[in-house]
Parts: structure tokens; C-alpha cells; sequence
């Protein structure tokens, strides 16, 4: 492993591996969560909210699809002779595959991790025992409730994929690096507190996703972008 990929995987993973404990395995989750339930009367507050519905969830779906159809076209584009698109092409290609194995990847393991929502558990209205993922101790649904399908965090990862940008820009410019690493964390911070506020998914099922999605951009880095990122060099 090379020092570039250990130093970008160790600092951000440790720091993402605390969270995730923090926040599941000593119940952080709840403190961001409760806020937003109401109880079983009046239930999520912004669960039929315009802007966590249509703008954050369905707008920002659109958005993510909108970039990678983008990045498809500039692919597609870029193959002709004549294309002043060629310069793009192993940027987009990247970009391209990390929307896609981000958000497939995320939806193959909730369907292979059966956690539920947290608007199904008994905490907020539900018929589902809590368990910490932490726990390895998944508990059943009732008879009559489907198996769980939310963890990690679907959507955010539409919008994590894009910490991508990080690696397309790092060669040449740190600072426009930094850039897109804060566009793809601010993205899929939104996409996070849309899904929080409606009781659709617990903060740390994104941090897991942020994860996921860190890990997929690193390892794709040095396979489709023109060269493996490296250090600067230093002038002497």
C-alpha cells in the first residue's frame, strides 16, 4: 500500500469507525432523532414536509442522476476523434463509476444487513425491538412487518459519492481538492438531514455510507484516473 492510500484511509476511517460507535453503539443516534418525533399523535414533524419530500429527497435523487448522465455523455463524447471532451474523459469515467458502485453498493447491503428504519421501532411508534448494529444481535420483526431495508443510508450516497471529487482534483490542485471533498460532504450531509427529519434513517447509517463511499474512491482512484494521485513535488 502505497503512504498516499495508507494516509487516506487510516485518519478518515479511524474518524469515521469512532462516530459510527459514538453514534450507534452508545445511542448518540437518538439525540439527533428525537428531536423530530412528536409521538405517536403527531409522529415525524416533517414526515410530509415539501422540502424534505419533493426538494431534498426526489430533487436530490434527480440532481445525482442529472451528474452521472452528465458524466456518461462526456464518456460517450470524448471517444470521438475530434472531441474536445477527451481531456475529461478518465475524470468523468471515475466519477461515473463512483456514483454507480456508491449507491449500488449501498443498496445491495440493505438488502443483506435487514436493519430497519428508525420510524419502525417501538421508540417511535413501530413494532420493532431497537438493537445497536453494534450488537450483532438483529432483533425479528412482528408478524406483519417486512424485513428491514435501511442500513447503511441509500440516499446520502448519491451525494457522498461525490467526496470523488477529492481524487479528481488532488494531482493538481489541493485547494480545488479540498473543494470538492467539502461538495461531496455538504451534498451528502443534506441528503442525510432529509432522511433524519422524516425518520427514514439514523446519522449513523450515513456515516456508514460515508464510509463505503470514501473506500470506492480511493480504490478507484489509481484504475481509472490518468495517474495515481501523489504527492506534490516539492520545488528544490
Amino acid at each position: 500500500m502505497t503512504r498516499f492510500a495508507l494516509r487516506h484511509s487510516l485518519l478518515p476511517l479511524t474518524v469515521l469507525v469512532v462516530a459510527f460507535y459514538l453514534l450507534d453503539g452508545l445511542g448518540l443516534d437518538f439525540l439527533f432523532s428525537d428531536p423530530f418525533y412528536q409521538g405517536t399523535q403527531l409522529g415525524w414533524i416533517y414526515k410530509h414536509s415539501w422540502w424534505a419530500n419533493e426538494l431534498i429527497h426526489r430533487g436530490g435523487r434527480t440532481l445525482i442522476i442529472g451528474i452521472a448522465a452528465t458524466c456518461l455523455l462526456i464518456v460517450i463524447h470524448s471517444l470521438t476523434r475530434a472531441s474536445a471532451l477527451r481531456s475529461y474523459r478518465r475524470a468523468a469515467l471515475y466519477l461515473l463509476l463512483c456514483i454507480g458502485l456508491s449507491t449500488g453498493t449501498a443498496a445491495m447491503g440493505k438488502t443483506l444487513t435487514h436493519r430497519h428504519c428508525p420510524k419502525q421501532y417501538q421508540r417511535y411508534g413501530g413494532s420493532v425491538p431497537y438493537t445497536p448494529i453494534l450488537s450483532l444481535n438483529h432483533a425479528p420483526a412482528a408478524p406483519g412487518i417486512p424485513t428491514g431495508r435501511c442500513f447503511p443510508a441509500g440516499h446520502a450516497s448519491g451525494g457522498f459519492a461525490l467526496v470523488a471529487l477529492y481524487f479528481v482534483f488532488y494531482r493538481n490542485s489541493r485547494k480545488l481538492a479540498y473543494v470538492g471533498l467539502a461538495c461531496g460532504l455538504l451534498l451528502g450531509s443534506i441528503f442525510t438531514f432529509g432522511q433524519l427529519v422524516r425518520g427514514a434513517h439514523f446519522i449513523s447509517h450515513s456515516v456508514a455510507t460515508l464510509a463505503l463511499c470514501w473506500i470506492i474512491s480511493l480504490l478507484l482512484s489509481p484504475l481509472v484516473l490518468e495517474t495515481s494521485p501523489v504527492e506534490p513535488v516539492k520545488p528544490s
